[in-house]
């Protein structure tokens, strides 16, 4: 085998194998970022800083400074200790230069290098890094110790180059090596774990915009779906009762004037939601025959309890308008209860279903339950029941 032809199956098998660590890494990145989601999907208070965002960092430098002179100050440690220049420096200089690559490689070396696949040359930075940091130990040093009248110039001329063995030992390497080797760990997990998290934000960010268009996309459903069927009973009652036909219009314009005002909000109070409710009720009650039974039976713990506008519509909307039986008794009982953080709906009326029309499609069950999906998700339970000619429908909704 030539040596081009090696070179190339080397090259070959490093490649495979960086491709298949960087799908193990990916793949390691997206279990962490659902966990992360799913972990976000509980409610999070929005935060806000009182403060610019440089005061941790100035108080992280602080600390750095201030720390060491808890135990210079000590006379208790330091009567035991030569508390010279040397030693002073030895407090500070691990803490500052910690401090300073971690900063450094936080800020651009990881996001340059680790991130977009450059080890060899994030290995050469820090390798320079470690140099920069012995030579500033050495000068550190020289200047504690030089003589009077010398300068940093005599640093490079003789006390650098001519005891070069003597200050850079094994010892001494190693010990820096290694420091400067677990800031870079630290800051390269620390940088994952960061990006990660903002991931994690911005897809929990990203779905609950995507959610709210599509709340806000059902809800407005409800409104052309209820007018489109009260304005098919008000065209049937022109022909049949203009003066019963006209009081419809003004009660259909007073409560469309109520929902435009009071169904904006993501919540409203169920005393507003129930008196659209009843308006509504009352609205098509004008329709039907005066022998018609319509109850509503209201027991409420709260009336400023907080509720999704028009959530329990669809369901007063169907009691009525399958339970109209024109040989037979006509009745919707409806039921609100509300106690504690739970509220029920209940709809039991003459089961008397009308056809469907092939293009019908159920457009209002189906808005219902895909908003109740997604506003209260696990929270809510609904169940239908027909029992002879008597239809049940139960909602339960648990809120925060």
């Amino acid at each position: 085998m030539t040596v081009k032809k090696t070179k190339k199956a080397v090259t070959k098998f490093f490649e495979t194998k960086r491709e298949t660590f960087e799908e193990i890494q990916e793949a390691s990145f997206q279990r962490s970022e659902k966990l992360l989601v799913d972990v976000l999907k509980e409610k999070i208070g929005t935060i806000n800083y009182p403060f610019p965002p440089f005061v941790p960092i100035a108080l992280a430098w602080i600390f750095i400074i201030l720390f060491p002179l808890a135990f210079i100050l000590d006379p208790s440690f330091t009567t035991s200790l030569d508390m010279s220049s040397r030693k002073i420096i030895g407090f500070y200089l691990p803490l500052l230069a910690t401090a300073l690559i971690f900063f450094i490689n936080q800020k651009a070396l990881v996001r340059s290098c680790i991130f977009k696949k450059h080890y060899v040359r994030y290995f050469i930075y820090n390798s320079f890094l470690l140099i920069a940091l012995l030579l500033l130990r050495e000068v550190a040093l020289f200047l504690t110790d030089r003589s009077a009248g010398e300068g940093i110039a005599e640093f490079f001329s003789t006390y650098y180059f001519s005891t070069i063995k003597g200050h850079f030992s094994i010892r001494t390497v190693i010990s820096f090596a290694l420091m400067v080797s677990f800031v870079c760990v630290t800051s390269v997990f620390y940088n994952i774990i960061l990006r990660q998290t903002l991931k994690a934000f911005l897809q929990r960010e990203k779905k609950n915009v995507e959610l709210q268009y599509e709340l806000d996309f059902l809800k407005n459903q409800l409104s052309p779906h209820f007018l489109f069927n009260t304005l098919n009973n008000i065209s049937a009652l022109i022909t049949i009762d203009p003066k019963r036909a006209e009081e419809s219009m003004a009660k259909l314009s007073k409560l469309l004037r109520v929902m435009l005002y009071q169904t904006s909000d993501a919540t409203i109070t169920i005393k507003e939601d129930i008196d659209i409710l009843q308006k509504y009720a009352e609205l098509e009650k004008l329709r039907l025959d005066e022998s018609y039974d319509l109850k509503f039976n209201i027991n409420l713990e709260d009336e400023n309890f907080q509720i999704a506008p028009l959530i329990a519509m669809p369901l007063v909307e169907n009691a009525i308008k399958h339970s109209v039986n024109p040989d037979g008794k006509s009745f919707a009982h409806i039921s609100i209860t509300q106690a504690g953080n739970k509220i029920t709906f209940e709809t039991e009326n003459s089961n008397y279903p009308r056809k469907a029309k092939s293009n019908a499609g159920g457009l209002g069950l189906a808005t219902f339950k895909k908003r109740l999906d997604l506003l209260y998700t696990s929270r809510y339970t609904y169940e239908t029941d027909v029992e002879g000619d008597i239809y049940r429908a139960k909602l339960e909704i648990i809120t925060d």
